[in-house]
């Protein structure tokens, strides 16, 4: 019935949310779900292909399990902000298509899950070590496949830990796990005690683990720590030829923006009373090799690491190398064969750091996103292959880089989204692409774009200040927004992003280009986009042309990176998205005294109608625009459409000739303001309310649509009902349909659907996430409501986590039949999905 086409979302603010199984399989926390995504498939460029459900709040960290040597199996940890960690492990479905399961649910920590590390240390059991702000670290045992034989019904096997350690106030930020070649099993942790724990497995069957040893040298915060086989390693050198084939070689990240590595290496047999003898030798030769000066955080010293019951068994411990080269906090440090470290920081950097042969130190050689990474920096970067290197920035956003024959890191695009709420969505009036407006105060365009016309986000029109709440298109190169400030906002396309649509999409943007600026400016500690009329033009201000140096520079810069964004060839890159692709305002609609809550554009784009926050009737007013068909003219004055007492929700014009304007409110009731036949049908007075139900529903109405022949419309409301209204008898007894829970959405599929008989559909969203569509026959008689409504929920797999604030069909079917079509969904859970829906 249902599957999904297109999955946008922005990746977990934490520096452990991004891992990667192979060149094939990256997971990510995206929010409260699980995105599995394919870095390599840039010939179709398909984004996050899953989102896993299970976790009720933000997913802090995802990790797969590794084996002894440090590679990666097929064994998913997640850990939330929901006091729980998931173990995810890959099954087939009975269709053949690969997914992943939740197997396990780890509960018993008291506080969000921030860290976490898994290893095999035998075919069939898997030790967990999760950490969490509630002071404690628990050590878990996991078998693969167990679900199989005890999980009921496929559901997940809630586990007990088997030892917790108290950690106390000097919280662990990152953990990890190793197995020595004696099989010794040790646990890492990196605390806010700017120091490095290691604990060891007893051997004596207790199994459990004990504190042997801390690491001093950081003078901040350790945020990241990884293990590495130097078996593994190939290619040594003088960097690294002291390194032996049993050693273990332990990195670890700081917030004093150093990356320190740490070698831990066997040594021979000691009987009880020579270990004390092993540590005096050991420090004898580290004194032998300094000098009394060195400051302590750069010490050689060896240490001894023991395991409760070894017979004998000792390993040293002592720092390797220290890699100095970021300018900020190292959020994130991963090792990839060659041997290759890849750390992310703060100063906007990923480093990959390989060592010199010639000096025989450790030094970068490559520094990717240093000249146009996030604003904010990388919370964490992962190599994914040998030539790939994902990472992640504070907003949210991914970056790809892929090492190319020439040895040139080339940047490629990767999936983007929103990092907070979707509060809106909307389709052009040609159904080519959506508009999205987020709580992250932005507004996003996403559009099919390549020969396999796959969905990538193509522009940012709007940056702001302030929360987005609402967006409209009143034509293909032009929208309305609203956010939560008085002020709602009009944009138009520039030149740069006609180009860039056309080389896109090879369709044109139906509009005159000679009335659209060459691109956008967004001036220092502003909140409105500054139209340029050519690219040697500095910004305008206030009329007058600025003489601010900085303001002409950046001026420069904008229009410059659009010129780049529009010539690639390709969707635009983060870095492009940020700057390159902003759409100039070209008006401001004064008219409100509270924060903009809804916006409504005519089918035909000749009106615009606006409503804000509102507890008083004469705030409640809606205002109704005639939008101007001269490009570059002001909008006249509103007429004020007055029927509520409270918040107006939603508006929604009637199809296809405007007819009718319904608005519906907070206060429970529906107005139906009615056109009136005139010469002047541009006229926003024309309006005139025909008709109010003050008591339409027992609770407030989230929203309304039309029928696509304006026979009748439907609203929605938290009374967990949707009633359809006859608009030639608005004021008869309504059809109602009945949900399992509020609905927070609706929206009918703009034309009656063919098959056999003609049909209505209608879309409807509950506040949990689920979506249904419901389908009825046109009744012989054309003006009545169908009372039959068939409903039929859309798989998990195409629906949200959280409440969905918008649905919106597209304008136009995808099969010439009429029975497939493509829906948008926003949500709470901070996801853009489209999903194509067959009808039946």
């Amino acid at each position: 019935m249902a599957e999904s086409v297109f999955i946008s979302g922005a990746c977990s603010r934490t520096a452990h949310a991004i891992d990667s199984l192979d060149q094939h399989t990256v997971a990510l926390g995206m929010g409260i779900h699980i995105g599995i995504y394919d870095p390599s498939d840039q010939t179709h460029l398909r984004g996050v292909q899953q989102a896993l459900r299970g976790h009720s709040e933000r997913v802090n960290c995802c990790q797969f399990a590794h084996n002894s040597e440090g590679l990666r199996i097929p064994v998913l940890l997640s850990g939330s902000a929901d006091t729980t960690a998931r173990i995810w492990e890959k099954c087939l479905l009975s269709d053949g298509m690969a997914t992943w399961q939740c197997t396990a649910v780890l509960r018993g920590h008291g506080s969000a899950v921030i860290a976490l590390d898994a290893i095999a240390i035998k075919e069939d059991l898997v030790l967990v070590a999760t950490a969490s702000t509630d002071g404690t670290m628990r050590i878990w045992q996991h078998r693969p496949g167990s679900h199989e034989e005890h999980g009921a019904e496929g559901l997940p096997i809630p586990s007990d830990s088997v030892q917790v350690l108290n950690v106390g106030a000097r919280s662990a930020l990152a953990v990890a796990l190793t197995e020595l070649p004696d099989k010794t099993v040790v646990l890492a942790t990196g605390n806010t005690d700017n120091r490095i724990h290691l604990f060891t497995q007893a051997c004596d069957g207790s199994a459990h683990f004990s504190e042997r040893l801390v690491l001093s040298g950081h003078e901040d915060w350790v945020t990241s720590l990884e293990f590495a086989q130097a078996s593994a390693q190939d290619g040594l050198n003088a960097a690294t030829a002291h390194w032996g084939p049993d050693d273990v070689i332990l990195a670890s990240a700081s917030q004093d923006r150093y990356v320190r590595l740490w070698r831990i290496s066997q040594t021979a047999g000691l009987s009880d009373d020579g270990r004390a003898g092993a540590q005096a030798v050991l420090d004898a030769c580290s004194a032998a090799l300094g000098s009394a000066d060195i400051a302590s955080q750069l010490t050689t010293r060896a240490h001894l690491l023991e395991a409760v019951g070894t017979q004998g068994k000792a390993h040293a411990v002592a720092l390797d190398a220290v890699l100095v080269g970021h300018d900020g906090w190292v959020h994130s440090v991963r090792w990839r064969a060659g041997p290759t470290l890849v750390t992310a920081s703060a100063d906007g950097s990923a480093i990959c750091w390989e060592p010199d042969a010639t000096a025989g130190v450790w030094a970068s050689a490559a520094r990717l996103g240093a000249s146009g990474g996030g604003a904010d920096g990388f919370l964490g970067a992962v190599p994914v292959s040998s030539s790939l290197v994902l990472a992640h920035g504070y907003h949210g956003s991914m970056h790809l880089w892929q090492l190319d024959s020439g040895g040139l890191w080339v940047p490629l695009p990767a999936p983007s989204g929103h990092f907070a709420p979707v509060r809106d969505v909307c389709w052009d009036p040609h159904g080519r692409c959506v508009l999205t407006a987020s709580a992250d105060q932005t507004t996003r365009l996403f559009a099919p774009v390549g020969d396999q016309c796959v969905w990538r986000e193509i522009a940012r029109p709007q940056i702001h200040g302030y929360d987005m709440r609402c967006a409209v298109f009143t034509s293909p190169a032009e929208y309305v927004a609203g956010a939560d400030e008085k002020v709602v906002r009009v944009f138009r396309a520039t030149r740069a992003f006609a180009d860039s649509w056309h080389e896109l999409t090879g369709q044109p943007l139906d509009v005159d280009l000679q009335s659209l600026a060459a691109g956008a400016s967004l001036p220092v500690l502003g909140l409105s986009n500054k139209a340029v009329a050519r690219a040697n033009e500095a910004a305008e201000t206030d009329g007058d042309k600025t003489n601010d140096t900085y303001s002409m520079r950046q001026t420069h810069t904008d229009v410059a990176a659009q010129a780049l964004a529009a010539a690639r060839d390709g969707p635009p890159l983060e870095e492009q998205l940020l700057r390159g692709t902003l759409w100039p305002e070209s008006d401001k609609l004064y008219a409100h005294a509270y924060e903009i809550h809804s916006l409504a554009s005519a089918h035909s784009g000749r009106w615009v109608a606006t409503a804000c926050r509102a507890t008083a009737d004469r705030h409640a007013a809606v205002r109704l625009y005639a939008v101007p068909q001269t490009p570059g003219a002001s909008w006249p004055q509103p007429a004020v459409l007055a029927a509520h007492s409270l918040t107006v929700t939603r508006m929604r014009f009637s199809p296809p000739s405007d007819k009718y304007l319904l608005t519906v409110s907070r206060d429970r009731s529906w107005a139906l303001f009615s056109r009136e036949d005139n010469n002047n049908e541009e006229a926003a007075v024309a309006f005139k309310l025909a008709a109010h139900h003050k008591r339409a529903h027992a609770r407030i109405i989230w929203d309304a649509a039309w029928s696509p022949d304006s026979v009748f419309f439907a609203t929605a409301s938290r009374d967990k009902t949707v009633k359809l209204w006859l608009t030639a008898a608005p004021n008869s007894a309504p059809v109602t349909i009945s949900f399992p829970e509020s609905v927070t959405a609706i929206d009918f599929v703009p034309e009656t659907a063919s098959i056999g008989c003609p049909r209505y559909a209608l879309a409807a969203a509950l506040e949990s996430g689920r979506i249904f569509v419901l389908t009825a026959d046109v009744p012989a008689d054309k003006s009545a409501i169908p009372t039959v409504w068939n409903p039929k929920e859309l798989p998990s797999s195409c629906t949200h986590s959280a409440t969905v604030n918008r649905l919106a069909w597209c304008p136009r079917s995808q099969k010439p039949e009429q029975t497939v079509w493509l829906l948008a969904s926003a949500s709470d859970d901070n996801t853009l999905r489209i999903n194509s829906v067959q009808l039946s």
